[in-house]
């Protein structure tokens, strides 16, 4: 007999590209009646699927360094969304929340705010930092299946093949209008375009802090 947990693992295993009810209950070998006794929808199925997400990922504790308590937050983002294809879609499209994803944000947020941050900068640090990696994720045609924890750069499993996909979509997004740019700037984004998308969303990611280090004095 199936339960929430198995329901979630399935889920997990299934991913959120490929989410169904339908799809749960064919892996799981049940019936989707039993599916709805323990979750009203997809969308509350997979809200319950991206809070095992956030907790099974390693995220940083508040130290003294404000900027490096971002940046690996940020890492832990990317390792997140990276592990599971689809999920910065389902995301940005509002499609799910939970206590996780939420208890994540207010955490980042209560962190700011003792590093000296306003309450409103803070807001809008959190806010804009998830953006920031969920953007470096959205434009990628997940593929679904499995995932798992790796590293920053997206070395491992199915999170390697998450990262290559950046890179493939980018090609395919921008590589045929390469020759539209000014000279100047082609060589900078054909680099950008070729190279890893973790190094690039680096680069991204200390502009960003560059800023904040800005409202903070």
């Amino acid at each position: 007999m199936a339960d929430r947990e198995a329901i979630i693992a399935a889920a997990l295993g299934i991913g959120f590209a490929r989410l169904t009810m339908p799809a749960v209950a064919e892996r799981l070998g049940i019936s989707h009646s039993t599916l709805y006794r323990y979750f009203p929808s997809r969308d509350a199925l997979a809200a319950a699927a991206a809070d095992r997400a956030v907790d099974a990922i390693a995220w940083p504790e508040p130290e003294d360094d404000w900027r490096a308590f971002l940046t690996a937050t940020a890492w832990a983002h990317w390792r997140l969304f990276a592990a599971h294809p689809g999920l910065a879609q389902e995301v940005t499209a509002l499609r799910l929340t939970g206590p996780g994803l939420v208890g994540r944000e207010n955490r980042t947020g209560v962190a700011l705010l003792g590093y000296g941050f306003s309450a409103d900068d803070s807001v809008l640090i959190m806010d804009m930092l998830a953006e920031l990696v969920t953007q470096a994720f959205l434009a990628v045609l997940p593929q679904g299946g499995d995932g798992g924890p790796e590293s920053a750069d997206g070395s491992d499993g199915g999170a390697a093949a998450a990262i290559e996909a950046v890179r493939e979509r980018r090609r395919q997004l921008i590589g045929p209008w390469m020759h539209t740019f000014d000279p100047r700037l082609r060589g900078v984004l054909a680099a950008a375009v070729a190279g890893s998308p973790a190094a690039w969303f680096e680069r991204k990611l200390d502009l960003f802090l560059d800023g904040v280090a800005v409202r903070r004095h």
